[in-house]
């Protein structure tokens, strides 16, 4: 292991959310939330029609079919310019 879980990585818990609905909506509550615009957003995720629906709000999307990697991790920090 060396990393943190995903809800280390946010100081309040209203932000984590799980969603099991529509995706752009997810991100819609995401942005009303956090005033974090959507293209500063990375969305990770196994479903392909869930990345393409999201990616139209201009939110950063990666294809995951097997789950998330370190790699994936890795090419959205090069994407952001952090890596």
């Amino acid at each position: 292991d060396d990393g943190m879980p995903l809800s280390k990585c946010f100081h309040e818990e209203n932000l984590i959310e799980i969603s099991y609905q529509d995706k752009t909506r997810h991100f819609e509550s995401l942005n009303r939330k956090t005033g974090i615009p959507f293209e500063e957003m990375a969305f990770f995720d196994n479903e392909f029609w869930n990345v393409q629906s999201v990616s139209q709000l201009g939110v950063k999307c990666y294809h995951t079919p097997n789950g998330m990697t370190k790699e994936d991790w890795n090419a959205c920090l090069e994407e952001f310019g952090i890596m």
